[in-house]
């Protein structure tokens, strides 16, 4: 048989293809050493980058629901990596702080991660890389 069969041209069959490659890598370097789940570590980077955020705009951020977020946000509460304080500006609202030992823990993962991301990037030349970068994040974008 020739041509192209359908997975050929497929992108989610490509894109989880390549999600193994970079799920494996972080399991490696991260997951397991450090006992974090993915959407636990893109938690803690975001409040790292950004000292402090709504569950609203974390929600977003991390494409989860409300509850899926708040199950999150317990367990690493329950960890001792962040906590949930009243926002000064509007004091029913809450924000997303990290402890403490949530700050460690980033400070300690960020060269982590980025000796990991260097390792995927072997695979791919700089623009291929910063392309496919580009590619994805017109994928996630919210649509208008």
């Amino acid at each position: 048989m020739t041509g192209k069969g359908l997975l050929d041209t497929t992108l989610g069959f490509h894109i989880a293809r390549a999600s193994v490659v970079a799920y494996d890598a972080f399991e490696q370097h991260i997951g397991a050493p450090h006992e974090l789940r993915k959407v636990d570590f893109s938690l803690l980077m975001l409040v790292a980058q950004h000292g402090h955020l709504a569950p609203k705009g974390l929600a977003k951020m991390l494409s989860l629901t409300a509850p899926k977020l708040s199950m999150v946000l317990d367990r690493m509460q329950a960890r001792g990596l962040i906590e949930r304080k009243p926002d000064p500006q509007d004091r029913r609202s809450v924000r997303v702080i990290l402890t403490p030992q949530g700050e460690r823990l980033a400070r300690k993962l960020e060269p982590v991660a980025r000796r990991m991301e260097q390792g995927l990037k072997k695979l791919l030349s700089a623009a291929d890389h910063a392309r496919l970068i580009q590619l994805l994040s017109k994928l996630t974008a919210p649509t208008l």
